[in-house]
């Protein structure tokens, strides 16, 4: 079988929403769209419900890049499909593309815990507490000061493990993430890269992916040079590949891009249409590893939690 391909983080369905139209077949203002993605053989995209920090109507802007996707998966001539079991991919028409739902900034829930049955419902399977910021649930890496999460945060968290969802902790501060672990949620990171690589506030430093190692978690590699380093090309990607292994195992490291939510990406990698030269820079004559990291790798995760 053709190993699958992952993306698990684009902001896709943001610029859909501010934007109208759809994927098919190009997009230029875009960087994911139809064509894009069958000439990346991408099988599925982490499609994030993004809401800024501030947002005066969060819970009526996740509607609405929920109906932004939903008019994607409902029209013939797109293909993307909603999914939320990776049964769901066995049954995928050629050529189509998955969308698996996560939540980028509780904010979206207003405080209201009874939105996430709404969510679930909806297709969600994987949630973000936090953007940059402090909120009422926890705090960001850029507003962190040392506290781990509010006890609505918890009673959040307790409610999304019941519904069987992973907790995203790609932009939560160090203490939010030990009190994950300690919960015992399953914990994923889809779009963060190493601070020993780069030092950066959004990048994981070692005593974190040592918790995520013991937590089970896996890592999406994130393409955006600032947090890659003043070398961001495919190869840096590679050196925070080769980082995370080292501490998480070589079947915990995957692609979380950040398409669509950043202005450029690192050097020789324009978006899908350069995921065989990818797949090259991570395989060092290990096809294998490369397999892993851009797909095989969450799918296998996937498996252990779904519901």
């Amino acid at each position: 079988m053709t190993a699958r391909r992952v993306d698990l983080h684009v902001d896709t369905l943001s610029l859909l929403a501010e934007r109208g139209g759809g994927l098919a077949p190009q997009r230029e203002d875009f960087h994911v769209d139809a064509e894009r993605c069958a000439v990346g053989r991408i099988s599925l995209l982490g499609t994030a419900i993004f809401t800024i920090d501030g947002h005066d109507q969060p819970w009526e802007h996740c509607l609405s890049l929920l109906d932004a996707r939903d008019r994607l998966h409902a029209d013939p001539e797109e293909p993307f499909r909603v999914v939320a079991h990776p049964d769901d991919l066995e049954s995928l028409p050629a050529g189509t593309s998955g969308m698996l739902t996560t939540i980028e900034n509780g904010i979206a829930l207003e405080g209201d815990v009874s939105r996430l049955e709404s969510l679930h419902e909806r297709g969600v399977r994987i949630f973000g507490l936090v953007w940059n910021g402090a909120n009422e649930l926890a705090q960001g890496c850029h507003e962190d000061s040392g506290e781990g999460l509010t006890s609505l945060g918890k009673e959040v968290v307790r409610e999304a493990i019941s519904l069987g969802w992973a907790i995203d902790i790609s932009h939560l501060n160090p203490q939010g993430v030990r009190d994950l672990c300690d919960m015992g949620a399953v914990v994923i990171a889809t779009h963060s890269n190493a601070r020993k690589i780069h030092d950066h506030v959004r990048n994981i430093d070692d005593d974190i992916l040592k918790i995520l190692a013991h937590c089970q978690s896996v890592v999406g590699i994130n393409a955006f040079p600032p947090f890659l380093g003043s070398e961001a090309s495919m190869m840096t990607f590679e050196q925070h590949v080769s980082h995370v292994e080292s501490l998480l195992g070589a079947d915990r490291v995957c692609l979380g891009t950040d398409l669509d939510g950043i202005p450029e990406t690192m050097s020789g990698f324009r978006d899908y249409r350069d995921m065989d030269q990818l797949w090259e820079k991570i395989s060092k004559s290990d096809p294998d590893r490369a397999d892993g990291v851009l797909g095989e790798n969450f799918i296998r995760f996937w498996k252990t939690w779904a519901r």
